[in-house]
């Protein structure tokens, strides 16, 4: 009996390799269609065990179609993207199948494999393919399939056919197509609406460089859409921390003044003065929640010189420099300091050099505003006519007005 089993054995292991070789020679002879029915048909038999050596040949064929539709663009023909796609995909596959099953141990805990080093060659060559496929699916205007494809291109050397030094090598020799193209990945979700998608992918994109505000906003989008507000305030926090820009620091003080949180908002730009002491952004949003949530102007003056002195062309921290100075009239008028009593000369002229004072120091703040934005007269005119016609310069208030009258 032991010898009939190890007999019926050796037959349908003779009988598998036998159809293996048919199959290579039939790719030889290009005879595909042919090798593809003998290979589907060893892999539907439920007595196959060479996985490896059918997949390998599968992937053959796969790959010799995908090499087809290549020499033909070269010769003129019009390029098929969608068989150039479609053969690319499943020889990967297959290549695939083939390593994983060509490294399974046999029953005695052995590997010996058979098609490693071709399976790890042939997929060497097409690891930029991916990304060739993610930019024509796009050219269609197929966003979900270039998904597919942009992504497969961003996971392949994490194929397991390579070992995990030749994965780091792969993405350190080519840092740039890996990082764009986990960008690509965000911006089409993005445009999906596919807010999972965005934040399965973001902080891979954001690992890098490219577009980084713009990747912080569709974060942002994404965790507002999915009602996460405390992921919102988070991404917030690190886009300023990171970006040093201005529109992040704006939104997350609005998010502080919509919750009435002054005590919430001081600490954060506490903690990012702290942490960066060289932040302008930083101590803009110490400053604007002075001015804006505490009135604390002084306070208020001191942050945004710093932010200034930080970076002299900082246009917002200017212009709210000069609000110090403006919104403390207010404040002190409202609060009955000054009543500015016509009947009272002595007592108005008085009130009103000190006010001068104040709008005199406003003065130069909201001109350097003019001087760094001058096309953009919604910044800095209304504000330049009040602090003019504060100053009694009718000449200048009424260049301002004639400014004004244009630009709304």
């Amino acid at each position: 009996m032991l010898a009939i089993t190890m007999m019926a054995s050796a037959l349908t292991t003779f009988a598998q390799n036998s159809a293996i070789h048919k199959v290579e020679f039939m790719v030889e002879k290009e005879r595909y269609e042919e090798a593809l029915q003998i290979i589907e048909t060893a892999l539907a038999n439920p007595k196959t065990t060479k996985f490896a050596g059918f997949y390998y040949n599968k992937g053959e064929v796969n790959r010799k179609y995908f090499e087809r539709v290549l020499d033909m663009a070269s010769q003129g023909y019009p390029f098929d993207t969608v068989a150039f796609c479609t053969y690319l995909d499943e020889a990967v596959t297959n290549f695939t199948k083939s390593h994983l099953a060509d490294m399974q141990p046999d029953k005695k805990g052995r590997v010996e494999p058979q098609y490693k080093e071709k399976n790890y060659m042939t997929l060497k060559t097409m690891v930029n393919y991916y990304n060739y496929a993610g930019v024509f699916a796009n050219q269609m205007g197929d966003y979900q399939k270039s998904i597919e494809w942009f992504r497969k291109y961003y996971e392949f050397p994490k194929n397991p056919v390579f070992s995990a030094a030749e994965t780091d090598s792969l993405y350190a020799i080519n840092p740039v197509n890996y990082g764009q193209t986990a960008v690509n990945i965000v911006m089409l979700n993005f445009q999906l609406k596919n807010w999972d998608g965005i934040l399965e992918t973001v902080d891979a994109a954001l690992k890098d460089t490219f577009s980084t505000r713009d990747l912080y906003l569709m974060k942002m989008q994404a965790h507002l859409e999915k009602n996460d507000s405390a992921a919102y305030i988070n991404d917030l926090k690190e886009a300023i921390a990171r970006t040093e820009h201005v529109g992040f620091a704006q939104n997350l003080l609005y998010v502080y003044m919509q919750r009435n949180q002054p005590e919430e908002a001081m600490a954060l730009a506490n903690e990012l003065v702290a942490s960066n002491p060289s932040s302008h952004t930083g101590y803009y949003l110490k400053g604007c929640i002075e001015l804006n949530m505490l009135k604390n102007y002084v306070a208020a003056r001191e942050s945004f010189g710093k932010a200034i002195e930080l970076n002299p062309s900082f246009v917002d921290a200017n212009v709210n420099m000069a609000y110090t100075f403006m919104n403390e009239v207010v404040a002190r008028r409202n609060n009955g300091d000054w009543k500015l009593d016509r009947n009272n000369k002595q007592e108005f002229d008085r009130e009103f050099e000190e006010i001068k004072k104040y709008y005199e120091q406003a003065l130069p703040y909201m001109e350097r505003a003019h001087e760094l934005v001058p096309d953009q007269p919604k910044v800095w005119a209304a504000a330049l006519q009040q602090i003019y016609t504060n100053l009694q310069n009718k000449q200048k208030a009424d260049e301002m007005d004639a400014i004004l009258s244009t630009a709304y």
